[in-house]
């Protein structure tokens, strides 16, 4: 059966059910994610989940290109509804069930946590240990070893940039493969950052303006009473209330965020994947395949010098990112924030109190 006619034997009015029982399995599992990322263990769960929903993404944009001369004239709704109808991908775009579901994310969680730790880890300690060499050096005035924080610092920051400049496409690779060997598929994953590079740069710079209000989360308790001289914090009780609320609120935001720019590449990933073309992308490869759009990998490669273009302004904006970690850091100096920062790492915001 063609992919059309799959789409074609869903009623509208099974579409919009679908519709409303997934914004309520949508509402639900946010306000479940919330209560999950108050603690770092619970977290990595949260993480599972967005590798899913990333997966999830991709089949779903894949399928909005499933027309054979590969226009994109199919509205999200009716390809979510065709693609239920298959057998094969249904699975990906349904709900399982609690128990199903809850077993899927725990094995997504530790493959995505494993994947995360390897791709953030590196430059993480790097920039710890700066930050650790130089408060040593300015205490103990140890000034024949004052090289030691400045070339740790710059090591890290290079490692980070380039790691990061990366991340997004290569968390939607991981999400697609489900292995965690693939977060390292650098060639791959700079040739689908290719097919797709204006688009993709403007996800990072979104990516890195919507990190700003999280490094605030980070400066905004040191110097609270400053803020809001008003505002009464005399007892534990009253911390207790006031970390409650703030961190609450934070935590919506930070899965607000994570939840839009995780699909969004998850969207660029399915149509650079579609452009490439490779056999190396199994999963896109086995939708294709049930989807019926033939495999019409494209013989013209990314121009260079626009490459390059957004490869500087990429540079630019994730330097920017680790100059505002920098000084965040003078506010807040949880060692924490520097081996993972909740936007690119662990979906869990430190709380010193």
């Amino acid at each position: 059966m063609s992919t059309q006619t799959h789409f074609n034997t869903v009623t509208s009015g099974g579409a919009a059910s679908m519709g409303i029982r997934g914004r309520l399995a949508a509402f639900v599992s946010m306000a479940i994610a919330t209560v999950l990322c108050s603690t770092p263990f619970t977290a990595v769960l949260v993480l599972g989940w967005i590798m899913r929903l990333m997966r999830r993404e991709i089949v779903i944009e894949i399928g909005r290109h499933a027309s054979p001369d590969g226009r994109r004239d199919i509205n999200r709704r009716t390809a979510l509804a065709g693609i239920s109808n298959l057998p094969d991908l249904a699975a990906t775009v349904r709900f399982p069930g609690w128990w199903r579901g809850l077993w899927d994310t725990v094995r997504s969680a530790v493959r995505a946590f494993l994947a995360t730790s390897l791709a953030v880890l590196p430059f993480g300690i790097l920039l710890l240990l700066s930050w650790w060499a130089g408060w040593e050096n300015s205490f103990n005035k140890g000034y024949e070893q004052a090289w030691v924080g400045p070339v740790l610092a710059a090591t890290g920051i290079a490692v980070a940039i380039f790691t990061l400049v990366h991340l997004p496409m290569a968390l939607a690779h991981h999400a697609a493969e489900r292995t965690v060997g693939a977060i390292w598929n650098i060639g791959l994953i700079r040739r689908l950052i290719g097919r797709v590079r204006w688009r993709y740069l403007v996800l990072t710079l979104t990516t890195v303006v919507l990190s700003a209000p999280l490094l605030l989360v980070q400066i905004l308790p040191t110097f609270i009473e400053s803020i809001a001289p008003d505002l009464s914090i005399d007892s534990p009780a009253d911390m207790q209330a006031f970390a409650f609320g703030f961190y609450g609120a934070a935590t919506v935001y930070l899965l607000l965020v994570l939840f839009v720019l995780r699909r969004w590449a998850a969207r660029l990933y399915a149509c650079a994947a579609l452009i490439d073309g490779s056999s190396r992308l199994r999963f896109v490869g086995r939708i294709k395949q049930q989807l019926d759009r033939p495999n019409e990998p494209t013989t013209s490669a990314p121009g260079r010098v626009g490459n390059i273009i957004a490869s500087v302004l990429m540079f630019a904006a994730w330097l920017a990112f680790l100059a505002g970690l920098y000084v965040a850091q003078f506010a807040n100096h949880a060692w924490w924030n520097w081996i993972s920062f909740p936007l690119t790492g662990l979906p869990w915001l430190f709380r010193p109190f």
